[in-house]
């Protein structure tokens, strides 16, 4: 639930575009809804006259510098923001969402070299001789819909926040590609893959800007052989190994070509690619038998750092490694891009950041950091999978969440939406915490949502399983590190980035001790991907450190956890507690 906070902001920054706060170091109190950026309010109260680059968090000239009340750093913000500045407190107004007071000094960059532009629409663009927007620029050129960039984390909500950059404000060093503009200076470009199981998505990175080029979305086309992993590996021992290898190439393989496309007409070169997915997606991707896969122990082929090297691309092809069988390489890159691994670099990488213009986020632990308290990071889909570390120790688990999540369920509901209508139902009294419509909806079910689907009871009943089934695991992980009383939780991917927080308390999917300390990280997959990539392409990256590390990781099975089904039936029923 959202609320109401006052911000107070200080400037003595001479820019542009500051347009209505005095000069003179005063300062401006205005009312903030603690769902929204920063960046939202500054436009709404008229104080600014514009974002950058969409809202999307990748310029990094947004900055502002928290004095009091200051929040959590997304991974954007640490790809984007130095250390030292992220200590001193500095964070981004298009991603930062204060939930206390807090006093905050506008720090905003002047950088017009590059026109506002979003992964979804364009918002602005160079004008026709009659000031008229030409028509391509206008055009939404993703055929994707919303909910599938929802589950790759791709936020058209974004578009919300932007402003319009004026069209002779754009220099002329940049060219139209698309729906984009690319700056002729870019040099080196690596492309960030998350390899999901529902949805494939593909970034364009400016490696020394750090700055998103073009976005690529597609869902996975294996999903005709099921929406879950068992399926996949089962039509894989069922003589598809080659098939669901060669469709997934051809998807990269389109979104390649849209790149170059991209980038036709510059003197950028596409340098690398990193693919960051679950165990099973990048063992069907290398064409290994994955029947290990489906059978106790659960064993997986290999889970060291791989590169394609039979994919027949002009460039090094990397493979984030995965922790065990079920915690695979999207969640070993989302711990690398929030810091929350053991540090896995050459002690030389720090004096080659100092040498270079490349934005490069050291990889250590919470604490050192400055922040002693334990995080868990979660990414809901169909599986639950989720890390628990306090800078020294590191545990990783899994459980099966099934459809619920990745709306595959029967009413067809994506899942940050299915948690929300559970919780409103139930506020309502038309379904009972055991899960129960009651009637008349109970036989013939309810409808719901825009469009309209029905919401049945099996619906339902397969969101209390996998609720109940990530809820003992995270009980679980948090009583396996001691109960903590500090405890930061991180929520990957479109999922975590649209669900209702106090929805997901609500029906008990999130414990209530959780409460303010709950962060949307986006899509750490992608974010992660594009980190290790960079690193390993700048060889700031130590594959042997890299890989000792992840070995570390307590890999923890739920199922001979002995209290792990009391607690799942417990938390079958959807109440908050």
């Amino acid at each position: 639930m959202s609320e109401q906070i006052k911000i107070t902001i200080v400037t003595c920054d001479e820019k542009l575009n500051i347009k209505s706060i005095p000069k003179d170091g005063s300062t401006v109190i205005v009312t903030h809804d603690s769902s929204v950026t920063i960046m939202s309010t500054l436009l709404k109260n008229g104080l600014i006259s514009g974002s950058f680059c969409g809202g999307r968090g990748d310029c990094g000239r947004c900055k502002i510098q928290f004095i009091e009340g200051v929040t959590m750093p997304t991974p954007l913000e640490r790809s984007v923001m130095e250390p030292e500045e992220l200590r001193q407190g500095y964070r981004l107004a298009c991603l930062a969402k204060p939930k206390d007071d807090c006093v905050i000094r506008l720090a905003l960059t002047d950088a017009p070299e590059i026109a506002i532009v979003s992964d979804m629409m364009a918002v602005t663009g160079k004008s026709d001789q009659s000031g008229q927007l030409n028509e391509r620029t206008k055009k939404r050129e993703s055929d994707v819909t919303e909910s599938e960039h929802k589950r790759a984390g791709i936020y058209p909500d974004n578009v919300k926040e932007s402003g319009v950059i004026k069209t002779d404000d754009i220099q002329s060093c940049d060219i139209q590609a698309g729906n984009k503009f690319i700056n002729m200076d870019y040099k080196e470009t690596l492309i960030a893959v998350d390899l999901g199981t529902t949805t494939i998505a593909m970034q364009l990175v400016d490696m020394e800007k750090g700055r998103i080029i073009d976005t690529y979305c597609e869902m996975n086309p294996q999903r005709r052989y099921g929406s879950d992993v068992l399926s996949r590996i089962k039509a894989s021992c069922d003589g598809n190994r080659e098939t669901l290898q060669r469709i997934v190439v051809q998807v990269l393989e389109r979104g390649i070509a849209q790149f170059k496309k991209c980038l036709a007409g510059t003197k950028a070169d596409i340098c690398a690619m990193c693919i960051a997915g679950n165990t099973t997606m990048g063992h069907l991707l290398m064409g290994y038998d994955v029947s290990s896969l489906g059978k106790s122990p659960f064993m997986p082929v290999e889970n060291g750092l791989r590169e394609f090297g039979d994919s027949g691309f002009p460039f090094p092809v990397w493979l984030v490694p995965g922790i065990s069988a079920f915690v695979g390489g999207d969640i070993v890159a989302g711990l690398y891009a929030l810091g929350l691994l053991p540090k896995m670099q050459r002690d030389s990488s720090r004096k080659q950041d100092e040498d270079s213009n490349v934005n490069h986020v050291s990889n250590v632990n919470h604490v050192e950091n400055g922040n002693d308290t334990t995080a868990i990071l979660i990414d809901l889909g169909t599986n639950g999978e989720m890390v628990i570390t306090d800078g020294t120790n590191t545990i990783a688990t899994a459980t099966a969440a099934g459809p619920a999540f990745e709306g595959g369920a029967g009413a067809g509901v994506v899942g940050s939406d299915m948690i929300a209508c559970a919780a409103s139902l139930l506020k309502q009294g038309i379904m009972d915490e055991t899960g129960l419509l009651t009637e008349p909806y109970f036989t013939e079910g309810i409808i719901v949502g825009e469009p309209a689907v029905r919401l049945c009871n099996k619906d339902i009943r397969d969101l209390q399983m996998a609720k109940a089934a990530v809820r003992g695991g995270i009980e679980i992980l948090w009583q396996k590190m001691g109960g903590p009383e500090r405890l930061h939780v991180y929520l990957a991917g479109g999922f975590g980035y649209y669900l209702d927080v106090e929805a997901a308390f609500s029906i008990g999917l999130l414990p209530a001790r959780m409460r303010g300390h709950v962060e949307a990280a986006g899509n750490t997959s992608l974010a992660g991907a594009y980190m290790i990539g960079r690193d390993l392409w700048r060889r700031k990256a130590d594959k042997e450190l890299f890989e000792r590390s992840l070995s570390s990781i307590t890999k923890m099975n739920l199922a001979e956890q002995g209290e792990f089904e009391k607690l799942y039936l417990h938390y079958m029923n959807l109440r908050e507690d």
